[in-house]
């Protein structure tokens, strides 16, 4: 089995791993036929002048069979534009993964209670969809997880806080991935320091995050494509 980058921005993936790629700049997304790729608009470019313009260009590239979901989309109070144009923006993008039937990966600092909302209502509720980069608190990530959400742990992990480590270990195995986002330390390093928290095994959580991966891109006939 090969280890599961979940969510990346180094377009340099080993030949034992399965990297996810998430690219913000889609007027330049030049895909790699041996690549898997996220596509979205990131709440840092909520105040670019572009910004809704390029929601067609984002329609367009989901066409390629290498697009396998939406993201890293989402909202961010201490960047980007005001949160009301966040949110405009947000939904926007989720209106096109319900359309293309597509999961979302999303990016959220310090607006858990406008991503839990916006997830409530009935069109986006049955939406296939992960936090990548989970730093927060164990009470939010309880209540994530009670709204079906699947949480991306990063390279925190591996010097993780004692509230860190608690949100990870009440993570399901069925709703937790494994990210190394835009650091340049090898994706196993995060497994190691999660198994060590989890008291488990490296084999048991590479097994957990293949099947995690399937189940996450259920919705999409591109998931034939993935080498697992």
């Amino acid at each position: 089995m090969k280890l599961i980058n979940f969510h990346t921005h180094n377009y340099q993936c080993k030949t034992n791993s399965i990297c996810i790629e998430s690219v913000d700049y889609i007027a330049h997304f030049n895909p790699n036929g041996n690549s898997f790729y996220t596509l979205g608009i990131h709440p840092w470019s909520s105040d670019n002048a572009n910004a809704i313009q390029s929601l067609n260009l984002l329609k367009e590239h989901l066409n390629h069979p290498n697009v396998i979901g939406i993201g890293e989309i989402g909202l961010d109070r201490l960047k980007g534009a005001s949160l009301d144009k966040q949110i405009e923006l947000l939904i926007k993008q989720l209106d096109i993964a319900v359309e293309a039937n597509l999961p979302v990966v999303l990016h959220c600092v310090r607006c858990w209670s406008e991503i839990i909302s916006i997830f409530k209502k009935p069109k986006y509720k049955n939406l296939t969809k992960a936090i990548h980069g989970f730093r927060s608190k164990p009470e939010i990530a309880k209540e994530l997880i009670n709204e079906n959400f699947y949480l991306s742990f990063g390279t925190s992990l591996i010097d993780a806080t004692p509230e860190l480590a608690e949100a990870l270990t009440i993570t399901p195995p069925d709703k937790r991935f494994f990210e190394t986002d835009d650091k340049n330390i090898p994706i196993y390093e995060v497994y190691d320091a999660a198994a060590d928290f989890l008291d488990t095994t490296f084999e048991q959580l590479v097994s957990e995050t293949n099947s995690n991966l399937k189940s996450f891109f259920k919705e999409t006939l591109k998931l034939q494509l993935l080498p697992i």
